[in-house]
């Protein structure tokens, strides 16, 4: 299916298989979704393309599933569905809770039943991204004549992903444990969820009484490319019962890169962060003892 009108300059270009994307697909193309992200882009007065590839039609980017891979069970996404889908199926209420946390606090409802959480990942600057590094999450694309599976740690810091590439579905592992365990996700932003985030933090802690065993923390938000804490996640794991919190502060403000803009200042987000990561987890071990 092809739209085309004098009045509005463009081609859209809607397939149904996915060999057509790479078929249609040229120098001046752009795989639009949803579309949400991209209407902001053009309203602040970025190019607009002559030529989009719509997914909208795309059958593998749709559904919510559980499925098997080499004996790992995943919560399997489809990259074409709504963050509205994701915030109310009950798969990944029960699989990802924390996921449908992120996806309350992204914009205006009317965005979250247009935008996608395939869109929300390939900005690099989506609110779900720093949960999905906590919960391990790999990406599925399809290159033109097939699909391989990449972490979505691995993908974020790849330097020129080909624009080509269709992003098809997120996997997220499904872990069955023993031990207990405790996720978060925090957002803080200029005004309450119609803004980009001036920082936003996510975690995910395995322990037993008040130890904590694993620990897994991100940040996003804003302008950052999101990304683990790894330094930070030492430090928690390391200190046990005995947590250097003042020591813990400066670790945290130095595991990741920030930067100033009009608004607010590097040194403020990166102080933000540490707070942020620091009330929760204190919070967090306080309830623990008392229980």
């Amino acid at each position: 299916m092809k739209i085309s009108a004098d009045a509005y300059p463009i081609t859209v270009e809607i397939p149904y298989v996915l060999s057509d994307v790479s078929n249609l697909s040229n120098p001046n193309s752009l795989i639009i979704s949803g579309g949400t992200i991209l209407q902001i882009n053009w309203e602040a007065g970025v190019e607009k393309p002559v030529h989009l590839i719509s997914t909208e039609k795309l059958q593998p980017l749709k559904g919510i599933t559980e499925t098997d891979i080499n004996g790992q069970r995943y919560l399997k996404i489809g990259a074409a569905m709504t963050i509205a889908d994701c915030l109310n199926n009950q798969l990944v209420q029960r699989n990802a809770s924390i996921l449908t946390e992120a996806c309350e606090k992204i914009a205006a409802p009317a965005v979250r039943n247009r935008g996608t959480i395939g869109g929300n990942i390939c900005s690099k600057i989506g609110d779900t991204i720093s949960v999905l590094l906590v919960l391990q999450a790999q990406l599925s694309f399809f290159n033109g004549k097939h699909e391989y599976i990449i972490p979505l740690r691995e993908w974020l810091v790849k330097p020129h992903p080909p624009s080509s590439e269709l992003l098809t579905n997120i996997f997220i592992p499904i872990h069955v444990t023993n031990i207990s365990t405790y996720s978060f996700f925090r957002k803080i932003g200029r005004r309450e969820s119609f803004t980009a985030a001036i920082i936003s933090v996510a975690g995910y802690l395995e322990f037993q009484d008040t130890i904590i065993k694993t620990a897994r923390l991100s940040i996003g938000g804003g302008a950052h490319l999101p990304c683990r804490l790894t330094e930070t996640e030492k430090e928690l794991i390391n200190g046990g019962e005995t947590t250097d919190w003042k020591h813990l502060n400066k670790v945290i403000q130095a595991d990741f890169s920030s930067y100033t803009d009009p608004f607010v200042t590097e040194e403020y987000r990166k102080q933000v962060a540490a707070n942020l990561f620091i009330a929760t987890i204190k919070d967090f071990l306080n309830r623990q003892r008392k229980e």
